[in-house]
């Protein structure tokens, strides 16, 4: 175990630590990728390695995990970290087997930085409870049992340096962008990881109803993120602002809507304010600068059509 964790002393049985203890590792260049099972319960006390990151995932069993007057069970939907140089106190129940991905801390840190364009002025540290039953922590956990399952196999493309880099890289990005620490809050205004599924429910919420009054911060609360960063990520994927992007959608459901109306039976201010324009004077110039004649052009030509 202190070759893979760091410093470990048993609680119990000092004559036989721990004899059901079985360790099968693999390490690629950032990654040591860990199984442990043990037939017997065991109680030791974990002295982190400062070179290292350790996410504890349950394979079977429970084990229990004691630091800083935090108490957490590892079972199946639940798992650990431990960050450099902590101190741990750690349970396991009969039968219990974990995977433990170690990370290299001045590589995870590294890409940090890269990510956020600054040296980090303090060392990374995340929070310990890791909720791997809920996105985006079960999809992270996916990837890195698909990880470890190519690693087992034979003629996998992790032979090649350069595929196991990038999903090495892949797997140290997203756990950045999954689990809390004590950079999260600097992290999630980061422009590189504007989320693209936040644009793309905005993008839904507008769509579907564009009558109502949203707002950009009612669209940014709605999908879980500040309103600049949905500012950011519209600009990066759409090339426009959230309150342009409202406005067009607007504009064009009225010129839809206009293109197939009777001028006796509706007027342009009522098709304005079907979709969300108050301010007449203002939205007939917007619709004139968009599509090159004024709305009631378009009302007197659909009803020439009809006749």
């Amino acid at each position: 175990m202190s070759g893979i964790c760091g410093a470990v002393e048993f609680c119990s049985r000092p004559e036989a630590p721990a004899p059901g203890i079985r360790i099968h590792s693999h390490t690629t260049g950032n990654l040591t990728i860990s199984y442990v099972s043990s037939a017997e319960p065991f109680r030791m006390r974990l002295t982190n390695s400062e070179n290292l990151f350790l996410v504890w995932l349950s394979c079977s069993g429970r084990s229990t995990f004691e630091a800083t007057r935090a108490r957490t069970l590892v079972s199946e939907q639940r798992g650990w970290v431990s960050n450099p140089g902590s101190g741990t106190e750690i349970s396991w129940s009969r039968d219990c087997a974990q995977l433990i991905v170690g990370i290299d801390r001045s590589s995870l840190e590294r890409r940090l930085g890269s990510l956020l364009r600054q040296a980090l002025p303090q060392p990374l540290a995340f929070e310990g409870p890791l909720d791997t039953a809920s996105q985006p922590l079960s999809g992270w956990h996916d990837g890195v049992r698909l990880f470890v399952k190519s690693l087992d196999s034979r003629n996998s493309a992790l032979e090649h340096r350069a595929a196991a880099d990038s999903v090495e890289d892949a797997i140290m990005t997203t756990f950045l962008v999954s689990h809390r620490h004590n950079y999260w809050d600097v992290l999630r205004e980061s422009v590189d990881l504007v989320p693209s599924r936040a644009v793309r429910e905005a993008t839904r919420l507008i769509e579907s109803r564009p009558d109502r009054q949203h707002s950009v911060a009612s669209l940014a609360h709605a999908v879980g993120v500040s309103v600049r960063v949905l500012e950011r990520g519209f600009r990066r994927y759409l090339d426009i602002t959230p309150h342009n992007y409202l406005r067009d959608v607007r504009l064009r459901r009225a010129r839809q809507d206009l293109e197939v109306s009777v001028p006796d039976a509706v007027t342009v201010s009522e098709v304005a304010r079907r979709h969300g324009f108050f301010h007449f004077g203002r939205f007939a110039a917007t619709y004139r600068d968009r599509f090159d004649e004024a709305p009631s052009d378009t009302l007197r030509r659909a009803g020439e059509l009809l006749r």
